[in-house]
């Protein structure tokens, strides 16, 4: 199995989280999901975000020592589910999400999986890189009565 903490560039280091990182990842994601959940009314739940970290595998993305994503997997079955690539604002739109994905299709390939799942709300632009690197819509598994996409890609 690979090291999570491998080293595949030069500038991102993904190491594996502890509940000591769980106030920054959660602040994170709900910061960065906020807009969608308002738009689809839907609320947040705390609770619910920390039933899924105690279950997910749950890893930093930090760039010069400092946290700038958070990336949380789960594997099902003969897939690997992608639960969340969150990146802090400012550090977007170079490469940090590409290699949260590298990250998982290896992974999942090094696990003997067959798949890789994510879900995404229709309205994120996030859905154009997860569509550039190979996912596509998986059928009739849609959530949130149409404001998700549930996504996927072979391994």
């Amino acid at each position: 199995m690979l090291d999570p903490t491998e080293v595949l560039s030069p500038a991102f280091l993904l190491r594996k989280a502890s509940m000591d990182d769980f106030e920054f990842a959660e602040a994170l994601t709900r910061s960065n999901m906020g807009g969608y959940y308002k738009r689809h009314h839907l609320v947040w739940r705390g609770d619910l975000f920390l039933a899924s970290w105690r279950e997910s595998e749950n890893f930093i993305l930090e760039l010069d020592g400092n946290g700038i994503g958070v990336l949380r997997v789960t594997e099902e079955g003969d897939s690997l589910h992608i639960r969340d690539v969150q990146i802090a604002e400012g550090h977007r739109r170079q490469g940090a999400g590409t290699y949260m994905l590298n990250m998982s299709h290896r992974w999942a390939r090094a696990r003997g999986l067959r798949e890789l799942q994510l879900r995404v709300f229709v309205d994120n632009p996030a859905a154009r890189l997860y569509h550039r690197m190979g996912y596509r819509l998986a059928g009739p598994r849609l959530a949130q009565l149409g404001a998700i996409r549930h996504m996927a890609r072979r391994v």
